[in-house]
């Protein structure tokens, strides 16, 4: 009796575990926690941190075009944190820190991609004491961002609760 198909059960068998072995091997295998899956490449999985209304945000602008959490003690020495803020709360933030020699802003982005309410400082090398803007959690606050520098990766992503 001749065979309708020439790959048998047992060699179907032995490929599929050799495919499923190697992408695990490789990584392919779903979260290994080495992104956080929005796209701004930096890969830092730690999850959002609740920020209080009355802690002030404070960033250091890097080298490597990337914000770096400084206070509140939550976000200190991370890379572009999430942060967690409560819809219609006030919030401060800012940067007092250049870790190169690059003029950076901050600024306040709706999921448009436009400034909210204009919030943005002006773009500087040195953050003196006049880098920090106040704005008003909102729907439709999604980023604090250097306008110089996004399009680099210096963007942090905000979630409301």
């Amino acid at each position: 009796m001749a065979r309708d198909n020439p790959v048998s059960r047992r060699t179907a068998l032995k490929l599929t575990g050799a495919a499923a072995s190697t992408a695990l091997v490789a990584g392919c295998s779903g979260g290994n926690g080495d992104g956080n899956g929005n796209g701004n490449g930096n890969g830092d999985d730690s999850g959002a941190v609740e920020i209080s209304p009355d802690e002030t945000i404070m960033l250091k602008a890097t080298s490597s075009n990337k914000w770096e959490g400084k206070s509140p003690s939550g976000i200190e020495g991370q890379e572009n944190p999430t942060l967690a803020l409560q819809e219609g709360e006030t919030y401060e933030i800012g940067w007092d820190e250049n870790g190169g020699s690059a003029q950076h802003n901050i600024a306040i982005y709706n999921g448009d991609g436009s400034t909210h309410n204009g919030k943005k400082t002006e773009v500087t090398a040195d953050p003196g004491d006049g880098q920090t803007l106040e704005f008003e959690a909102s729907s439709d606050t999604v980023e604090y961002v250097c306008i110089p520098h996004y399009t680099s990766g210096m963007a942090g992503d905000i979630e409301l609760q």
